[in-house]
């Protein structure tokens, strides 16, 4: 039984609690006032979803509240008892995050936070899931008499869902279609063992097989000429290794004489040239000629030094000469410009400036004519003595070379005489040395005849090894060629047993898949009968119930009794009248006895399918039934229906159904103009105006 459902800001409910109890609840309020919504949250909070959220006619976000405020979050809670034990579901829905669920039984957590977790535990509680709870338990707006209006084609297809008929009419059809994939799979394989059986006639494994026994024994025999080649190779490989370790030895000796004689070549060549510098002198005739050469050169560097100063000196006294020259030139000039100064009329002396007498003047020109030439014969002696200055200048500056020349020549000669005193010195030990790498060579010459070496012979016993070698290669080739050979023709065999075994193989699988084949045929007309059977059993169980639960909740007794009927594939809904004779509801009965027909075979389906919740929910179901049928359908519901189910809800607007009411009875009130949020109203039955 459900005790009560709580609404937080779910659709327009923003805190709405209702508690419910046994018999039929009904919920009046005028529409858009929130009375299916407490109906759609009952069945969000056991399942988590409800009929227009899974039919995709609305979005799960759209259930939180957006007027007169729009809300973050949505949370329903359901207090319920099943089977002697309380449970408690608490779903909550937000506009960002994920959807949150918690399930408690008997006060302690069962499954929670993930809503399939809850999904499964309320299932596994209450023993139905969310499409039989929707086909036997709630019945949608305007939707209690759905079945009356289907064509028979269609109610025989929503009877069949609502049994769950449907399934096996699937694994029929499926059994069939697997039938005939059997079928065509045979029929390939059949053409795929024909194909393997003429090809393996055209293969001839006896010769593959005898082809592989001669590559094998022509294999043994390369073997054994392959060990022969390698043995030979093996005897080359160490007389090679013999005549390397002479030819090693022949190397070094050969190559001791060859740097001997190089070395003697060298020394003999030194030794010549040395002799032709020195002339044929001797060591002390060298050093003899090496003292006066240093010497002469001594003298030579001091002449050079002594020519130098002289230089030195007789530049100096040209120079004071010229000086001398000029002091006189300067002074012979001035002269001769104060003698023509005196000579002019008005003459002054050159001292005093006072005009000079002619007598004083005749003394002083003749005083200074004699002064002039005074200067010019100076001027005359100094230059001679200048004259003879240059060319002694002249004759040092020759002298300083040539001795300079001599002296450099003296050096060269010196350096010439050291260089061939030395090699003088070193001759007699270069000698020596001669002599000894002489008697060195001899010495290596003989070791190196003695060796025995033989180069054609090394290079004979090379090319041997080499064709041996290649020759091994050759039959190592043949024999891999011959076992690659061997090896396909042994992969040919085994393809050609295999496809033999897969051949036989194949058959016994034709012959099980046509036994299997055959026993489809009966499984498909085991469902065929199983599906009628199981219709039959189930129509049969639901007339049962139908009958027993219309002389309960049909008031009159015109009708004594409803039934489905079933004929050539057609459902059709009937009644029987006083006289026995049955007639169809949906072309003789009037709105309130077609409602009654309609709540009957619900009540029936609900009996049949979930006889364990004893649950009806029943959304607006007087919709196009006149104000008889409504009072009839009322009174119906309230004293008959309880008797048969344990709690019913009943969704309206119209007022006269609170007669309806034995349980508990709200009025939703809602201001729709002001976008307020629903405020349900408990009611006294007797209360609603």
């Amino acid at each position: 039984m459900i005790e009560s459902i709580k609404l937080e800001a779910w659709k327009t409910h923003a805190n709405s609690k209702l508690e419910f109890e046994k018999g039929t609840n009904v919920l009046i309020g005028q529409m858009g006032s929130g009375k299916s919504s407490v109906m759609d949250a009952i069945s969000f909070a056991l399942f988590g979803t409800f009929p227009s959220l899974q039919s995709r006619r609305i979005a799960l976000e759209e259930v939180i509240m957006n007027k007169p405020h729009q809300a973050e979050e949505a949370k329903v809670e359901l207090e319920f008892s099943y089977a002697n034990k309380k449970y408690k579901v608490e779903r909550k829905i937000k506009r960002k995050g994920s959807t949150e669920a918690k399930a408690y039984c008997q006060g302690k957590m069962i499954a929670g936070p993930k809503p399939k977790d809850v999904n499964k535990a309320i299932e596994k509680a209450i023993e139905i899931n969310y499409n039989l709870f929707s086909r036997a338990v709630y019945s949608e707006q305007n939707e209690i008499d759905n079945f009356l209006r289907l064509t028979p084609k269609d109610r025989k297809a929503k009877f069949d869902e609502l049994l769950d008929l449907q399934k096996y009419e699937a694994v029929r059809a499926n059994a069939v279609t697997a039938q005939n994939r059997l079928k065509n799979i045979c029929t390939d394989k059949k053409t795929w063992v024909k194909e393997q059986k003429q090809n393996l006639e055209k293969e001839e494994e006896t010769e593959l097989k005898k082809r592989t026994e001669e590559k094998e024994q022509e294999n043994k025999k390369l073997e054994q000429e392959m060990q022969k080649k390698q043995a030979k190779a093996k005897e080359l490989e160490e007389e090679i290794k013999q005549l390397e370790k002479k030819e090693k030895e022949y190397r070094e000796k050969k190559e001791t004489v060859s740097k001997n004689k190089a070395t003697m070549e060298e020394l003999e060549k030194t030794i010549k040239e040395t002799k032709q510098e020195s002339q044929g002198k001797t060591l002390e005739e060298i050093k003899k000629e090496k003292e006066k050469t240093q010497t002469r050169l001594q003298e030579l560097e001091k002449e050079t030094k002594d020519t130098k100063e002289k230089l030195e000196q007789e530049q100096a006294k040209k120079t004071s000469l010229e000086k001398e020259v000029a002091v006189q030139e300067k002074k012979a000039e001035e002269l001769q410009k104060h003698l023509k100064e005196m000579q002019e009329l008005g003459a002054e002396c050159p001292t005093c400036k006072q005009k000079l007498e002619e007598k004083t003047r005749e003394q002083l020109e003749k005083e200074t004519k004699q002064e002039i030439k005074n200067a010019l014969e100076k001027i005359e002696t100094t230059l001679k003595e200048e004259a003879k200055t240059n060319a002694q200048i002249k004759n040092l500056k020759e002298k300083e070379e040539t001795a300079s020349r001599q002296a450099e020549k003296g050096r060269e000669q010196k350096i010439r005489l050291e260089q061939i005193q030395g090699a003088l010195e070193k001759l007699e030990e270069k000698q020596k040395t001669l002599a000894e790498k002489e008697k060195e060579t001899k010495k290596a010459q003989e070791e190196l005849e003695k060796t025995g070496f033989e180069e054609k012979k090394l290079q004979d016993k090379r090319r041997q090894e080499i064709e041996e070698k290649s020759q091994v290669q050759n039959i190592k080739k043949n024999m891999e060629m011959n076992k690659q050979l061997i090896k396909e023709i042994k992969t040919g065999i085994e393809r050609i047993e295999k496809t033999k075994r897969q051949v036989q193989e194949l058959e016994e699988k034709i012959n099980a898949i046509e036994e299997s084949t055959e026993k489809m045929n009966y499984f498909i007309n085991s469902l065929l009968a199983t599906q009628h059977e199981l219709r039959e059993t189930l129509v049969t169980t639901i007339n049962q119930a139908m009958h027993g639960i219309w002389q309960k909740i049909y008031p009159y007794k015109d009708y004594t009794s409803a039934k489905m009927d079933v004929s050539e594939g057609t459902y059709e809904l009937k009644a029987k009248e006083k006289n026995g004779e049955w007639v169809r509801v949906e072309g003789i009965l009037s709105g309130g006895e077609r409602s009654a027909a309609a709540i009957c075979i619900r009540i029936a389906f609900s009996f049949v399918l979930t006889r364990n919740l004893s649950w009806l929910i029943l959304d607006e179901p007087t919709h196009n039934l006149d104000s008889e049928a409504v009072e009839t359908l009322g009174k119906m519901m309230q004293e008959h229906l309880p008797l048969l189910v344990e709690q019913i809800f009943v969704i309206t607007h119209d007022k006269e159904m609170k007669k309806a009411a034995s349980a508990s009875l709200y009025y939703l009130e809602r201001e729709k103009n002001e976008d307020a949020a629903t405020k349900p109203i408990p009611l006294e039955k007797s209360n609603l105006t």
